[in-house]
């Protein structure tokens, strides 16, 4: 004898009752896949076939996402990052806490994202360090540290009191001609590793390191973010191919502590 089904009260049911829930269970709707499933997976199949080069910025912050956020539509997330950030390089600088508090984020997903950018820079750790006590040293060291890049992009280079490195923190990627930099992002990046001063070097593509307006207004505006929490900005060195250009040396700006020790340091190398 073939035991009868047991009903959600525990009591055995009649055929009649048994054919009802079994035609329930036949017509009952299974769970659709979340409409962004799909998206997802093209959004991987393209970074596995071409690599970031094959993405644009929020598609790249959206496959990042994903990982923190499994069962959510990342797309309208990556778009606002990018939209209060600027680029995908100064979301990836921002601060952990900041990032944790836009809405639709949390700590998981700023984690991601901060240590997807500390893996991405690479060259900051391995250039801890150095000195840059002169400015044959410091554009050196910047030329180092933007070798191979093939779009504008800038730095902020965290310094102790004896000018060492602390580290090097990417805050903005733009295009072969322009690059975008939020001085906020600038000055959390100092803060965050206790900077006494800090360097700005960004490169120019075209391999013609002479600044432009838009440069020159946005170290200005930089300068006068750091000035008030007593952080120093030394220089901002261009980089245009085998060339260097240094804005306290072409007094585009104010010299602060360079003027006493790299300012001297400057008449003996030049």
């Amino acid at each position: 004898m073939i035991d009868k089904p047991i009903n959600d009260q525990g009591v055995q049911m009649n055929d009649k009752q048994t054919n009802i829930a079994a035609k329930a269970h036949a017509t009952k709707p299974v769970a659709a896949e979340a409409p962004h499933a799909g998206h997802r997976e093209r959004l991987r199949r393209t970074y596995v076939d071409n690599g970031v080069r094959g993405m644009h910025e929020h598609q790249i912050l959206e496959l990042l996402l994903t990982f923190a956020l499994p069962r959510r539509d990342t797309n309208p997330l990556a778009h606002d990052l990018l939209k209060r950030y600027g680029t995908l390089g100064s979301v990836l600088a921002a601060n952990i806490s900041d990032l944790a508090a836009v809405p639709g984020m949390g700590e998981n997903a700023a984690v991601l994202l901060s240590l997807a950018g500390e893996l991405a820079q690479g060259t900051g750790a391995k250039h801890e360090s150095a000195r840059l006590n002169t400015p044959m040293q410091a554009m050196s060291f910047c030329r180092a540290l933007l070798a191979g890049e093939k779009y504008e992009t800038m730095y902020v280079i965290s310094l102790d009191k004896r000018r060492k490195v602390i580290h090097s923190d990417r805050i903005g990627i733009g295009t072969l001609n322009e690059t975008v930099v939020y001085p906020r992002v600038a000055v959390e990046c100092a803060l965050r590793h206790g900077a006494s001063s800090v360097i700005l070097t960004h490169n120019h593509p075209s391999g013609d390191a002479s600044p432009s307006r838009a440069d020159v207004e946005t170290t200005k505006t930089v300068l006068t973010a750091l000035t008030p929490i007593g952080i120093t900005m030394h220089d901002h060195i261009i980089i245009g191919g085998n060339e260097a250009y240094s804005m306290v040396r072409g007094e585009l700006i104010p010299s602060g502590e360079i003027k006493d020790v790299m300012g001297k340091a400057a008449e003996k190398e030049f």
